[in-house]
């Protein structure tokens, strides 16, 4: 973990900084959307030169995180993310894009999803293979509560190798 972010965020582009919810992911123009993608990974690609993390996960999910972005509603729906190591883009469309710059640096955005920093993050983990299950677990209790909300499990593929999935 770096001690401290640069004093100098990067520059976000112009759709990801208008993104203060993921709401405001629905409003941008389908034609659009390939440009947004390109702001995230160049905002990523930046970040995480500068302070570390995992950038090979995450520019893996870009397209993923918008479009389910665009399809679902959090924090009414949730995303489980497997070990959380492709949350990142997820914490940009959930209005963090201008703190990305902290990630994973002293009293900057953490590095794993967790639910104190953001109520878009409905579960935080720190081992894979976890996001089935605990996936299966939340659509359990939203049925048993009888909640019309959706359950999204986003699972990388160390979770394909762990017990808890299968």
């Amino acid at each position: 973990m770096t001690t401290s972010a640069s004093s100098e965020p990067p520059a976000l582009g112009p759709l990801l900084s208008a993104i203060r919810t993921p709401e405001d992911v629905k409003t941008i123009a389908e034609a659009d959307l390939t440009k947004l993608a390109a702001e995230v990974r160049h905002s990523l690609i930046t970040s995480l030169s500068r302070t570390g993390g995992h950038l090979g996960p995450n520019l893996g999910v870009v397209e993923l995180t918008i479009a389910l972005h665009r399809v679902f509603s959090t924090p009414k729906d949730s995303f489980v993310f497997d070990v959380a190591h492709q949350g990142y883009v997820h914490k940009m469309l959930t209005g963090r894009a201008p703190d990305i710059h902290t990630i994973r640096t002293y009293k900057g955005l953490n590095g794993f999803l967790l639910r104190s920093e953001s109520d878009h993050d409905c579960y935080g983990a720190g081992h894979a293979g976890t996001a089935l299950s605990a996936a299966l677990g939340m659509a359990a209790a939203r049925d048993l509560a009888k909640e019309d909300s959706h359950v999204v499990a986003v699972a990388g593929d160390a979770a394909f190798t762990c017990g808890p999935t299968l």
